[in-house]
């Protein structure tokens, strides 16, 4: 019992090293999307009209790569932002209302709000750059 106390005690920084390394994978999953708050058709008016940023909202889908990629682009870019713009994520398959409400046809759709009001939209998938570039274009519209 002593030697297993002297290699823990040897080891402990590397094994709270180890520790730490597990619990980083376990919260912060490879590719997963963080910061980014998943919306439904039942939240969706008071996430976006309440809202006192911006907010960008991608209509899509589970299953559609292009859609995979652009919540890892949104992902960057939320984190590249510092939160000056709300990126809202919401799956079309859950829900078709608020997708039907504004003329989805073609996933993933980009929407940027600004006050409850649609200032842009954009279909297609893009980088975390092309975000960004899309979203300076349209800072005028909500700066004074």
């Amino acid at each position: 019992m002593n030697e297993l106390f002297s290699l823990v005690n040897r080891y402990s920084n590397w094994i709270i090293f180890a520790v730490l390394i597990v619990v980083c994978v376990l919260v912060f999953k490879p590719g997963a999307v963080r910061d980014i708050e998943p919306s439904t058709d039942s939240q969706f008016q008071s996430t976006v009209a309440q809202e006192t940023r911006p907010v960008l909202v991608k209509f899509g889908a589970k299953w559609c790569p292009p859609c995979v990629s652009t919540d890892k682009a949104l992902a960057e870019y939320e984190i590249a932002s510092t939160g000056a713009v709300k990126v809202v994520i919401l799956d079309v398959d859950s829900n078709p209302s608020v997708s039907q409400h504004y003329g989805v046809r073609s996933i993933p759709h980009s929407f940027l709000f600004w006050k409850g009001r649609i200032v842009d939209e954009r279909v297609g998938g893009m980088d975390a750059q092309e975000i960004s570039s899309w979203v300076q274009s349209n800072q005028h519209r909500w700066q004074n």
